[in-house]
């Protein structure tokens, strides 16, 4: 084996083509609808002024309760107690949040052409003392169809090419198409969710206003404790003993009358 040759062929083509061309995307939205169900009772009815204003002071230290919108709240299981003591009222909420999904799907065929002028190069081997059988007549016919083969290579990468530059320029369009249709049906998804929620949380309302009216006697129970040590306080009282069980608060002291 001894000198070996190559043979270079340099192939030509003008590539012309049209096709149609499908661009389709699809968007998934994700969102949230909450039911909500709510009820007031008014505290101030029933409550005098003192205890109103001691039961501000409880809920301010009283553990799971916290400021909000110029009240307190205390979250539950299912919903919320929110009392406002601008208005002396104890609103009681039920409240239930589900996650919501929605697929949007946009499709348009469009029109695409390629024109360009390719060129390749085949190479093919062989040697002067025509080891293997590798002569100058193979090393051409190899040549030729290395070329051949080149060709539609490029031929095949130009039309991708060319493809994949009218979807990107397509892409965008049906992608906003495909949102807004996404956006619509989360929209509509979402209401049916909520009306279906709001029926549940109307539902779970009297469980949660026992919780709620549990949580609040306590405070009550203790605005009260203040506020007759208060005026026991106001009067010298002397003796003054507080004490309880089974829910049941006892206080004793002893004053002049």
């Amino acid at each position: 084996m001894c000198n070996p040759r190559q043979i270079r062929i340099r192939a030509t083509a003008h590539l012309a083509e049209a096709w149609d061309q499908e661009v389709g995307r699809q968007v998934t939205l994700h969102g949230s609808a909450t039911g909500r169900a709510a009820v007031r009772e008014s505290l101030a009815a029933g409550l005098g002024i003192p205890v109103l204003s001691a039961l501000d002071r409880v809920l301010d230290e009283l553990e799971g309760w916290r400021p909000q919108d110029g009240g307190y709240r205390h979250d539950l299981e299912g919903g919320y107690v929110h009392y406002h003591p601008d208005t002396g009222e104890l609103e009681i909420v039920a409240e239930i949040t589900a996650d919501v999904e929605a697929v949007g799907e946009a499709r348009t065929t469009v029109s695409g052409a390629v024109e360009d002028d390719l060129e390749v190069e085949g190479v093919g081997h062989y040697y002067d003392d025509e080891w293997g059988g590798r002569t100058e007549a193979t090393a051409r016919r190899d040549a030729q169809a290395n070329a051949d083969q080149e060709l539609e290579r490029a031929r095949s990468e130009r039309i991708e090419q060319a493809r994949a530059e009218l979807e990107a320029a397509q892409g965008g369009a049906v992608e906003a198409q495909a949102e807004q249709a996404a956006r619509a049906s989360l929209a509509e998804r979402t209401a049916a969710r909520t009306a279906a929620l709001e029926r549940q949380a109307q539902d779970r309302l009297t469980a949660v206003g026992v919780q709620s009216r549990v949580l609040i006697q306590r405070a009550i129970g203790l605005a009260y404790r203040d506020t007759i040590l208060a005026y026991a306080r106001s009067r010298h009282a002397e003796g003054v003993r507080v004490s309880g069980s089974g829910g049941v608060m006892e206080i004793e002291f002893e004053m002049e009358m």
